[in-house]
């Protein structure tokens, strides 16, 4: 590996019809769909597997954004990132991540996952623990025509919400997004411009990119609604057989 990564810094009730009202997993304020790990890979022009290659476990759903751009031998890619998880940490079944792409001769590797440090906790008001934002370097080996990719994936399930912040790019066009969206970039999944009024502030100019794992709330809530339905039913037969007996009071 080439990369050089550099640290700066429902539920149905028994019986009846009524329902509790905590959502275990719920997640709010999704943007668009995130999409299956093989598209990731097929996205960034990486060989199938390449995201479940990393060794954080089985990738399952995810977002990213890319760039082309062209560079010199000797140059340096830098950037900003920040990793934000809702997962327990350190957790090794549900070890969600980020990673980055330099290709075709950088290859692929991982910003960070569950097991990093998070020395933020409940800074921002989606997510539990956030790494801080932290600085990506790659020297460019061969003048040419180079990708620059990044993005986050849950792993094992897809539940649980995990994030990526991006700023201060140096390469390409649009590097700050500054403009508010994601001009001169290709993306994929749930992505969107935020400024500080996500909750952390932009290590560069008023505009940062988020990538996250969770999907659309609609097709959230229509899971649930559809788990809960069905366990509702299997639950109010099992009361009208006699089956279960429930005590109020």
């Amino acid at each position: 590996m080439n990369l050089k990564l550099a640290l700066y810094s429902a539920i149905a009730p028994t019986c009846g019809l009524f329902l509790s009202t905590g959502l275990i997993g719920f997640q709010s304020l999704a943007a668009a769909q995130p999409v299956f790990d093989a598209a990731l890979d097929n996205f960034l022009g990486q060989p199938p597997g390449t995201i479940d290659g990393l060794g954080n476990g089985n990738a399952t759903e995810g977002s990213a954004i890319k760039q082309t751009f062209s560079a010199s031998a000797g140059q340096s890619v830098t950037l900003d990132w920040n990793f934000l998880t809702n997962e327990f940490t350190p957790n090794t079944p549900f070890n969600d991540f980020a990673f980055v792409s330099v290709r075709p001769l950088g290859g692929t590797s991982t910003l960070a996952d569950t097991n990093s440090r998070f020395p933020l906790l409940g800074n921002n008001n989606r997510f539990n623990s956030e790494t801080g934002y932290n600085t990506f370097s790659y020297q460019i080996p061969t003048t040419g025509t180079y990708t620059i990719g990044l993005g986050v994936v849950d792993v094992e399930d897809r539940i649980v919400s995990s994030g990526l912040l991006v700023d201060n790019v140096n390469v390409g066009t649009n590097g700050g997004f500054e403009t508010g969206d994601f001009s001169g970039w290709e993306t994929i999944g749930n992505t969107s411009v935020v400024d500080s009024n996500f909750g952390i502030d932009p290590t560069e100019g008023n505009s940062q990119a988020y990538l996250a794992t969770v999907p659309e709330p609609s097709t959230i809530l229509g899971s649930m609604m559809l788990l809960g339905a069905g366990t509702l039913l299997k639950r109010t037969a099992k009361c009208k057989s006699g089956k279960v007996k429930e005590r109020i009071g």
